[in-house]
This record gives C-alpha cells, structure tokens and sequence, in this order.
C-alpha cells in the first residue's frame, strides 16, 4: 500500500512553535508510512501482432520525403506497426529498378527513392522512437494501359508485350496481365527479386494475385494449355469446374513461386497476400466462398498448406449496413479457426476505412481486438469515411490519435515468420534435355506421401517439410534418385545439372 503524505508549511503568521511541530509531525509520518514516490506504471506486456497500414500511391504518403517523415510519425502516434507501401503499382516502381519504369508521382524526382527513404525513416529509434516494419507492396496481374508510361525506359510491357493481357469469354481483351501465362509470372518475379536483393525489406505483400472475376483468363495460350492438360477443346464457360480448377492453380502457383523466391533471398522478410473477403464467410469450408469460385483465390488453402507468412485479409465491410457488420464478424470468427490449423502462419482482419464513419471504424477495431487478431486498415489517405469525403486525409485526420489512445494504447512488439525455424523447403525446375520447361509432371519424395507438380514454367516445390534427408521420385527424369538435404529455416534447391 502507498500513502502519499501532504505536509504543507503554515503561513507566516503562526508562530515558531507551531512551525516546528508540524515540520517534526511531518517527518515522524514519512518515518512511519515510507516516502518513497509513487512506482512508475509500467505498460503492460503485449503479444507480437500485426498493426499495419495501407498506403497507395494513389493518395499522399510516398511522393516527397516529407510525406514519408509525416507517414511515419503518423503510423507512431497510432502506435502502429506496419507501413506495407505500394512500390509497384500499373507495372511502375517506387523504387530504383532497371526492370520497370518510374512511376509517373516522382519521375520528375530522379535523384529522390521513396522505399530507400522510408525504410531509413521507418528504422530511426533515435530518441526512443519505435521501429516500424516496412512491407514492400507490389500490384501483380492489374496492371492498367501503362498510358503515363509508353515512353519511358525501361519500355514498359504495354510496348513491349501488348499480348500479354488477359481476354473474357467473348475474347475481349482485358488491361490485366494473364495469370496463366508463365512468362509473364517470371516477369513480375523478376522485379520482387530485384527489389529484395537491393532493399532490405520487413516483408513482401501481394495484391491482386488472383483474378477480377471468373469471365477472366482466355488468353489463347492459356486456352492451349487447359485444352492440352484436359484432353479437350472449345471455349469452357465461366463456372465450367475443371477450367475454373486451372485457373485457380494458376495463381497458387504463383503464390508459391513468390514464396520459394522470397525465403530464398531473404528468408527473414514476411511473405503476405491482399485476400478477398467477398460475400460471406465460410460455413463448411472455404471452397464455398466467393473467393474461391469468382475471384479464383484458394488463400485460405494458402495458408493451410504453408505456401506463405501472412495473409492481409481486405475484409472491408460497412458496418452501418447489418449484412455487411455480421459478415465482418463471421469473417473475423473464420479467421481465428483458419489460424487455429495454420501451425503458426498469420492472418489478420482489414478494415476499410474509406467505407466507414469514425465510431463505425473504430467498433471494427474493437471486435478484431476482442477476438486477438491483428489489424490493417485501408488506408493511410482515407483512414475514415470523414477522410474520404472531405480534406482531413493523410496525416491530418484526427483518427491516428483516437486510435494511439483508445485501440492501440501502448505499442506491440514486431512478430517474426519463425514458424519456418523448424520446416524445410524444397524447390526446382523441372527441364528437358533442350532446357526446356516439363510442364504437368509429378515429383515426389521416397517413402513419403508428399508429391507435387510441376507447373507451366516447369516448377515445383515441397512446403513445410520436417528437416532432414530426402530423396526424389521423377521417373524419366534427371533428378530421379536426387538425394537432397534438405536443413531447417531454409529453402534447398534442386540442380538438374548436379
């Protein structure tokens, strides 16, 4: 027990008898009850979560140094801790590239690099400031007409690969790069690798890795390649299941060439996906949901299989429509059982600000904290509705403290990808004499259930493996017999030329 004892001196007037006995009072008290100040409140322990923010390009945030010194203090006040920056976006970089163009907010900056500028920001704890993660943003398969960019260098791929976007059924071409086409995967891996080669990185987050409905995807050479896998012909409709089946393993098997690529290289970096929240949740299972059958993204397969960190759920929902408030409930509820099974990956509930008045924001923060989840809102422009209607955007809302004092009021520790500590990973392309990529084939490990398919570009990989030596089954091919090594925390890849 603390007792705090006032003593306070008397006036002038009374006399010098009087003083002293109450200064000896005072002292006997202090002997007897202990003068020691009050402790200092300690803040109380919190768990390693997933605070994160949005930030586009569309919006203020990246354009200027200033911008990203105001984003940075902005996401402290909030006490956040995840800045995931969009450095690609209509196949333009953020970022010094030799791949893609500048884009078109700072190619009048050449000197300026946004990703370099905030990462230096982002990691400044002088003074006692909080570090905060930076998760590099890259737009996949949308991609727009690159109209600011026809004339830039490096050629942008609308000059120098018009035929990769994507058709509909009718054959419409459609301003988004095709899925199935395995060039056009390697390209966009290509820059992820670059990027993280250069820029040391928290994390790799990728949105639209899917596609924009199910009237998507008849590229004439992904057309081929259904036709020669199905042994059929013709063009299949929209819901046709074994063309929806191909799709959709189209874009996992991206996920999981984006997932080998980046553990690879910097295996300590968070590997995230933007996922769908369409529709309501799941009631038996997820291949129920309309992200699965319309926007083809197995993601809660994703993160039951390993093939990634993080998901960054988009749940964004209007809770002031009773539809949309339950199914951001039920959506959240999914998300604690997906996590249940997903042997130490993370998810997180998204909150789409734009869509939402304040006290409507902040009662969908509260439901995630109340269930544990981890949070990110869309977005750092437009944090609220208010935001978004009028000038208080960016910075200048008012929400980032409301949020530092009433959600979030003491920070919360980074957490870490250390689910791979204790599982292996094992890659590779499968070739033909020629170099050429086996497409369809099965590998698989001896003695173990695991097996896996190559895919278009002749890739194939083993999630989530207990560490240890393994040896490969591919009949008719080189590495049939492989032995492989394969040591925790790692990704071992397989060399045909060995």
């Amino acid at each position: 027990m603390q007792i705090s004892i006032h003593c306070s001196l008397p006036k002038s007037s009374i006399s010098h008898s009087k003083l002293l006995r109450n200064l000896f009072l005072c002292i006997a008290l202090c002997c007897f009850f202990g003068c020691a100040a009050p402790e200092k409140q300690e803040a109380p322990t919190q768990k390693p979560e997933i605070r994160a923010v949005w930030v586009s390009v569309l919006g203020p945030g990246l354009k200027s140094p200033e911008e990203i010194k105001q984003l940075v203090d902005t996401a402290r006040r909030a006490n956040l801790n995840t800045i995931v920056a969009q450095i690609r976006r209509e196949g333009a970089a953020m970022y010094k590239s030799d791949l893609l163009p500048r884009h078109a907010s700072i190619v009048e900056r050449p000197d300026f690099d946004p990703l370099a500028t905030l990462l230096k920001e982002a990691r400044d704890t002088s003074g006692g400031k909080a570090r905060l993660a930076v998760h590099a943003w890259f737009n996949t398969f949308k991609i727009g007409e690159q109209e600011d960019y026809l004339s830039s260098t490096p050629t942008p791929i609308a000059i120098v690969h018009p035929d990769w976007y994507t058709r509909d059924s009718q054959g419409t071409l459609q301003y988004e790069l095709e899925q199935g086409l395995p060039e056009v995967q390697s390209h966009i891996i290509a820059a992820i690798e670059e990027c993280i080669r250069n820029y040391d990185v928290d994390g790799v987050n990728l949105d639209f890795v899917r596609y924009f409905g199910n009237d998507r995807g008849y590229h004439p050479s992904a057309l081929k390649r259904f036709h020669q896998a199905s042994g059929r012909d013709g063009t299949p409709s929209i819901d046709d299941e074994a063309w929806s089946d191909f799709r959709r393993n189209q874009v996992s098997s991206f996920v999981k060439r984006c997932a080998i690529s980046v553990w690879t290289h910097r295996p300590e970096a968070i590997f995230s996906v933007d996922a769908t929240g369409w529709g309501p949740a799941p009631i038996k299972h997820f291949s129920e949901t309309r992200p699965y059958t319309e926007a083809l993204q197995d993601w809660g397969g994703w993160s039951e299989r390993g093939w990634l960190d993080l998901v960054l759920r988009m749940g964004y929902k209007r809770e002031w429509v009773e539809d949309q408030a339950n199914e951001y409930r039920d959506w959240a509820d999914y998300t604690n059982e997906l996590i249940a099974i997903s042997e130490g990956r993370m998810l997180t509930v998204g909150i789409g600000g734009h869509f939402n008045p304040t006290e409507a924001m902040l009662t969908q923060y509260r439901e995630a904290v109340d269930r544990g989840l981890g949070t990110s809102l869309f977005s750092y422009d437009r944090p609220t509705k208010e935001a978004a209607d009028g000038k208080e955007r960016g910075y200048r809302s008012p929400i980032w403290e409301v949020i530092g004092k009433t959600i979030y009021p003491h920070p919360a520790p980074l957490p870490l990808p250390n689910w791979r500590d204790q599982r292996s990973f094992i890659a590779g392309f499968l070739k033909d004499e020629s170099g050429n990529p086996i497409t369809g084939a099965e590998v698989a490990l001896t003695g173990t259930s695991h097996k896996a398919k190559s895919d278009g570009a002749g890739f194939f990989a083993f999630f989530a493996l207990p560490p240890g030596s393994y040896e490969l089954s591919a009949p008719g091919n080189t590495i049939d017999g492989f032995k492989v090594n394969a040591p925790p925390g790692r990704v071992t890849w397989v060399d045909q030329n060995q």
